[in-house]
């Protein structure tokens, strides 16, 4: 099950993305050779090295701290697979969208949480660079797994995945999972299908829509959240709209594609695809710190000139 589930999300992701290239979507700037370069790199560090390592890690940390653990929660799984299986995708996203929101959210007071946050910002910023200095980049499906390289180790709700896979729950772990990471995956495809019913003559189906969107996320929703301005801040969860509306106050609902996508580049970010993935500096993202490291590299241009 765990090859056909991976085969499918494989799959789909090929799949979209070929449809993207054909249908035009990655041309005049749209998509460049650094986003299909990153895309790999970091898709491929997901899956030979942070998911195994984390695996790893739980297996042997449950393994010493409760020995017998492993397995423990199978009966659940058995005796209640659907109660189980809803309960473990809801508390999953959960996770997911507070820790999200964290990262997107106005620096903290407190400094300790001001390094936490800042390390939060600085894996999660390579999922919001798109395109080049032009401003033309949009959103590929090819972005669904591009993140830093810290953000797999510092995300709860990764760990909460494992460990439930670790206590048993194999089948949840897998059909949960995949069907989260096609979601997720569909939601980052350029092609907002969503705006057909958001923008339909007949009022009955707009109002449907609409209030579809408070509860599930598609594709516009997180089109908006990967946009410049405002909206980046907001629709933090991957499925369930839900929480963004009654719980994070995080809900947005547009009719219409965002104008501009990503976040401002730095010019070593466009340039390269390894100080865009491995960019590890957390002090630039600490009160005052992005206005200390552009000082720095304008004195080694001086310098050099």
């Amino acid at each position: 099950m765990d090859k056909q589930l991976t085969l499918v999300v494989t799959a789909f992701i090929v799949i979209t993305a070929i449809w993207e290239v054909f249908s035009g979507r990655t041309r005049n700037g749209r998509k460049t050779k650094q986003d299909w370069k990153v895309a790999f790199l970091a898709t491929l560090v997901m899956v030979a090295v942070q998911r195994p390592l984390m695996l790893l890690l739980i297996t042997l940390g449950l393994t010493n701290l409760f020995p017998g653990s492993a397995g423990s929660l199978a009966w659940l799984e058995k005796q209640y697979f659907w109660p189980t299986l809803i309960a473990f995708f809801c508390i999953e996203e959960f996770i997911h969208g507070s820790f999200h929101l964290f990262a997107h959210s106005r620096r903290p007071k407190n400094k300790v949480l001001q390094w936490v946050q800042a390390l939060y910002k600085m894996s999660h910023r390579p999922h919001h660079l798109a395109g080049g200095q032009d401003n033309k980049g949009q959103l590929s499906v090819t972005q669904t797994f591009v993140n830093g390289w810290a953000w797999w180790m510092i995300m709860p709700n990764y760990a909460f995945q494992l460990v439930c896979l670790y206590l048993g729950l194999v089948e949840v772990f897998l059909i949960a999972t995949a069907f989260k990471g096609i979601w997720a995956a569909q939601t980052h495809v350029n092609w907002n299908w969503d705006l057909y019913f958001h923008n339909h003559p007949w009022a009955w189906v707009r109002k449907t829509m609409w209030g579809l969107s408070h509860i599930i996320t598609f594709p516009t929703q997180h089109h908006h959240h990967h946009s410049r301005g405002p909206n980046s801040a907001k629709n933090v969860t991957a499925t369930l709209a839900i929480y963004d509306w009654l719980i994070f106050g995080t809900l947005a609902i547009e009719k219409e594609k965002p104008e501009i996508y990503g976040w401002r580049q730095k010019d070593d970010e466009a340039s390269s695809v390894l100080k865009r993935y491995f960019f590890w500096d957390v002090r630039q993202f600490m009160p005052g710190g992005a206005a200390k490291a552009k000082k720095k590299r304008e004195e080694k241009l001086a310098k050099a000139a």
